[in-house]
């Protein structure tokens, strides 16, 4: 469960269903029970206004790499019938020197900032982040940390997934720990 201006942190080993978890959250993959509901309105089977409350950033991808970065983000406010990304979410996420590259020739960091800047479509309340800060630099680092904060701020909510303790402490939540399938309690391993 997310409310507003929280950031859920799930951690776990790796194999635990993590990035599972977060493929049925953002409605990718069917889950074996329950329902994801996302302002009332469900995941799956709900139509674009769960999609457009909702933003995924896989931890890598390598779909799609014909697509450049803008023929991607291009996409996505097709599918969710949001409207164009502002360019200052370009300089700002740091794929302005990029925008305009296929995906197949990008570095994993900038694959990472061109996924992270699709989630961005359509301003979504929920952002949902596969191990955002794998792969980036510093400074790539601390611009997802500052969006999450900022989002926060904002009344926004963030899902994300880490094997960091650091990640986890800076972002202040306790993380909810995965093993096998099955979520524990806030800092408890299930």
């Amino acid at each position: 469960r997310c409310g507003p201006s929280d950031v859920a942190v799930v951690m776990g080993g790796n194999g635990a269903g993590k990035s599972t978890l977060l493929r049925i959250v953002a409605g990718l993959l069917e889950p074996d029970r329950g329902a994801v509901v996302l302002g009332g309105d469900p995941v799956h089977g709900g139509g674009v206004a769960a999609r457009r409350r909702l933003g995924y950033a896989p931890d890598a991808t390598e779909a799609l790499p014909d697509l450049q970065v803008c023929e991607l983000v291009a996409l996505v406010a097709a599918l969710k019938q949001a409207p164009p990304l502002e360019r200052a979410w370009v300089e700002r996420i740091g794929a302005g020197s990029f925008f305009r590259q296929r995906l197949s020739g990008l570095s994993f960091g900038q694959r990472k900032r061109a996924l992270l800047l699709a989630a961005l479509v359509g301003d979504p309340w929920l952002l949902v982040l596969d191990e955002p800060t794998n792969g980036l630099d510093e400074g790539g680092a601390r611009v997802v940390l500052d969006l999450i904060a900022e989002r926060r701020a904002e009344g926004k909510a963030t899902l994300l997934t880490t094997n960091d303790p650091a990640l986890a402490s800076a972002l202040g939540d306790r993380p909810r720990w995965l093993s096998e399938g099955r979520l524990g309690a806030e800092g408890v391993a299930p």
